[in-house]
C-alpha cells in the first residue's frame, strides 16, 4: 500500500489554509508548486481553478476545471464546478451540456437539477424544461424553487393555469376572503 508523501500532505494542508485566509495567490503558487512533483494530482488542479473563482478569474478557473474533466471525465464535482462557472457567466447553452452529463452521474443532486431547469428556460428551451421539470418533479416533488420554475415555465408557454397552480406550491399565494387571511 502507497503511503501519501508526508511533505505532500503538508503542502496541501498549507494551501488549503491558505484559501481559506482568503490569500488566493500565495494557495494557487502552493498549488503550482504541488503540481511540478505530482502533476497529475487532480485535486491540486481542482483548487487552483477554485481559487481563480474566488478571485473572479473565471476564464482561468475554467481552464482548470477543463483539465480536471478532461481527466476525469466521470467525476460530477469537477463537472459541477464547471457548469457552476458557466452558469456565473450566465452562458447557459455550455452550462447545460456540462450540468446535464453531471446529472447523468447522479440524478439526485438537487442544486444542480435546479441550476438545470433554470439554465434551460434561460436559453429559452422551454419545451425541454417543462420535460425536465416535470420527472425531477416526481422526485423532489416538495421543491417550492422547482415548482415555481415549472409554474413560470408553464406560464411561458401560456399553460396558464397549471402554471399558476405550480407556483402556488412552489411560493404560495395570500388569499384575502372578507376578514380572513388565507395563505395558499
Amino acid at each position: 500500500m502507497n503511503e501519501i508523501d508526508p511533505q505532500l500532505k503538508k503542502d496541501f494542508s498549507e494551501a488549503q489554509e491558505l484559501t481559506g485566509e482568503k490569500k488566493y495567490h500565495e494557495s494557487i503558487e502552493k498549488y503550482e508548486l504541488i503540481l511540478k512533483k505530482y502533476p497529475n494530482l487532480l485535486t491540486a488542479i481542482n483548487n487552483i481553478g477554485l481559487n481563480y473563482e474566488y478571485l473572479g478569474l473565471l476564464d482561468k478557473s475554467i481552464h482548470y476545471y477543463q483539465l480536471c474533466c478532461d481527466k476525469a471525465q466521470k467525476e460530477k464535482v469537477f463537472l459541477n464546478n464547471l457548469g457552476n462557472v458557466y452558469y456565473k457567466q450566465k452562458d447557459y447553452l455550455k452550462a447545460i451540456t456540462i450540468f446535464d452529463q453531471s446529472y447523468n452521474i447522479n440524478n439526485k443532486q438537487e442544486g444542480i437539477i435546479e441550476k438545470l431547469g433554470y439554465s434551460l428556460m434561460e436559453a429559452k428551451l422551454n419545451k425541454k424544461a417543462e420535460l425536465f421539470l416535470r420527472e425531477v418533479l416526481k422526485v423532489f416533488p416538495n421543491n417550492a424553487y422547482l415548482n415555481s420554475l415549472m409554474g413560470y415555465n408553464l406560464l411561458s408557454l401560456n399553460c396558464h393555469k397549471e402554471g399558476l397552480n405550480f407556483i402556488k406550491k412552489g411560493t404560495g399565494f395570500i388569499e384575502f376572503n372578507n376578514d380572513s387571511v388565507n395563505i395558499v
